[in-house]
């Protein structure tokens, strides 16, 4: 019998792994004891250790402790015509492949993630980084979002200092209207400080996020009201939402 899927210790969990239980419990007495509740679906260390120590060498397979082709082809010959059956009908589920959306944390100390934000408005001069604002207390610590290095210092902000980083992820942030900027190379964890907002009258004080997009999902994010403005607007997905949807493609 073909083998559906190779079965791997610690990592494969389906019913084909009960099904091999099963075999190598008939194999050889006492060599996997049968629960009184039935075999589970999960590659234990017990399974491994009966493969590995006990049939893989005596059959003159490579012991790898793995169930592959030619281990399979030992095993079906101690499967009663039931679990045969089963193993017949069994299907090898499809497992999701996991979204690699990065895992970014809030500008500042309590404050939501980046994911959770919709950007609002352009970074004026600045082609390719839509952007929102947040924090709102001048003198306020200015966190990593993610790991990341300072990759270019040579930029302002009106007022204040401003820099570029790259993450972890391979998003690109500008980071604007701080009392401060980081020097070129400098590498920050996800949740250390990269410097603190600069005041500005009228309760304006704020730092300024923009994101680049481009070497991670290919194009822009959305932001504004109609994905491309106007600024200063609501509306557009949140940025965890634009880049799910974008690495799910």
């Amino acid at each position: 019998m073909r083998l559906k899927r190779p079965m791997y210790h610690s990592v494969t969990v389906g019913k084909d792994v009960a099904i091999a239980k099963f075999a190598v419990h008939r194999y050889e007495t006492n060599l996997l004891p049968q629960p009184a509740t039935g075999f589970t679906p999960q590659f234990g260390p017990a399974l491994y250790e009966a493969l590995k120590k006990v049939i893989q060498p005596r059959e003159g397979i490579p012991n790898s402790g793995d169930i592959g082709q030619a281990t399979w082809d030992v095993l079906w010959d101690y499967l009663d015509a039931y679990r045969k059956a089963q193993y017949v009908a069994f299907t090898v589920p499809i497992i999701p492949k996991p979204t690699p959306v990065p895992n970014l944390g809030a500008l500042y100390n309590g404050g939501a993630s980046v994911l959770n934000h919709q950007l609002t408005h352009n970074t004026d001069g600045i082609p390719y980084f839509p952007a929102y604002d947040d924090g709102w207390i001048s003198g306020r610590s200015v966190l990593a979002v993610e790991d990341m290095v300072v990759d270019t210092t040579y930029t302002s902000s009106s007022p204040g200092s401003a820099f570029y980083s790259t993450g972890r992820s391979k998003l690109r942030y500008w980071y604007g209207h701080l009392n401060y900027a980081p020097a070129l190379n400098k590498r920050f964890s996800k949740g250390q400080q990269v410097g603190t907002i600069c005041y500005q009258p009228n309760g304006k004080s704020h730092v300024h996020m923009g994101i680049n997009a481009r070497n991670l999902i290919g194009h822009d994010l959305l932001y504004g009201a109609h994905g491309d403005g106007p600024d200063y607007t609501y509306g557009s997905p949140t940025v965890g939402t634009q880049l799910k949807e974008a690495l799910s493609l």
